[in-house]
């Protein structure tokens, strides 16, 4: 989401990454391998904490000792907490990691990922090669309500925002490619109403679906409530935002790499959208459907 996800009214960052070490590094599930360690975190969105035990579960099963911390925080919160090293890696996305470090991404996968890597130059981090699958923030309204004002982009909104409420991530209103600084240059979009709901989550999924709110900030890789329309980005707003791994360096080791290689490829978009609607619509845990996905194509 992404900088939904950013992840996608921030004004203590260190603040927040004291509390990762005092509220959100619980205690998580350590691995029984004796290879090894690496303390693997995740956002606290869905798609994020997926791709974490994903690769975390990968690693696990060739021998490393790993330990999971799910659902740390946003991205304010985790990826300075990997950079501290109070974790080892993370599950993120290009496009919004780039954005959030002050970078500029594209909608070309591999000149973004090039930027992204030349970006954690000196951070004593590195990140995996990007998977295929591709997952943006969309403004999502239900069929209805674009049939009712004629919308089919996002540009389509600006004229009728005014009317409309919005909802989506806590972060959304500071957040670049949600409703941010970069969204106003872009597009210029001014609510009605702005409600601070969850990141891309059932939350935010049911009120769009009941008319608690007129437009959704979702992510297209991921669950889309049925009758939901997706309006095009028609001036690019969004970057490729294809899932990474981040990882510090002393870390990331060629075998490490390997690995994590052989998972992203074979995460696709519909890989990744059908694991999501597993956690969001049929309530599985993150955990079981991300090895259920790593049994199915042989890679745990």
């Amino acid at each position: 989401m992404r900088t939904a996800r950013m992840a996608r009214g921030v004004r203590r960052i260190g603040a927040l990454v004291v509390g990762v070490a005092m509220v959100g590094l619980t205690a998580g599930i350590a691995g029984a391998a004796s290879g090894p360690s690496l303390t693997v975190g995740s956002q606290n969105f869905s798609g994020a904490q997926l791709l974490s035990q994903v690769w975390g579960q990968a690693l696990k099963a060739k021998g490393y000792n790993i330990t999971f911390k799910d659902s740390v925080g946003p991205r304010e919160v985790v990826f300075p907490a990997v950079k501290n090293g109070q974790l080892d890696a993370e599950g993120d996305f290009q496009g919004t990691l780039l954005t959030f470090l002050g970078g500029t991404p594209t909608t070309n996968s591999a000149s973004t990922y090039k930027a992204l890597v030349a970006q954690l130059a000196g951070t004593g981090l590195v990140a995996s090669a990007p998977a295929p699958a591709v997952d943006v923030n969309g403004f999502f309204v239900m069929k209805k309500t674009a049939t009712k004002y004629k919308l089919k982009t996002v540009s389509d909104l600006v004229k009728v925002a005014p009317k409309l409420s919005f909802g989506g991530p806590q972060e959304c209103q500071v957040r670049p490619l949600c409703l941010g600084p970069k969204e106003q240059q872009v597009y210029g979009l001014n609510f009605k109403d702005v409600k601070k709901l969850d990141t891309g989550g059932p939350i935010t999924v049911s009120s769009l679906t009941n008319g608690d709110i007129d437009v959704a900030l979702l992510f297209t890789g991921e669950s889309v409530p049925k009758g939901a329309v997706l309006l095009a980005d028609n001036k690019n707003l969004q970057p490729s935002d294809n899932p990474v791994l981040v990882i510090r360096k002393d870390k990331a080791t060629s075998k490490v790499l390997k690995i994590v290689d052989a998972v992203s490829a074979k995460i696709t978009t519909q890989a990744l959208s059908d694991m999501v609607s597993q956690v969001e619509v049929q309530k599985q845990d993150p955990a079981t459907v991300a090895g259920a996905f790593l049994k199915k194509n042989k890679l745990a």
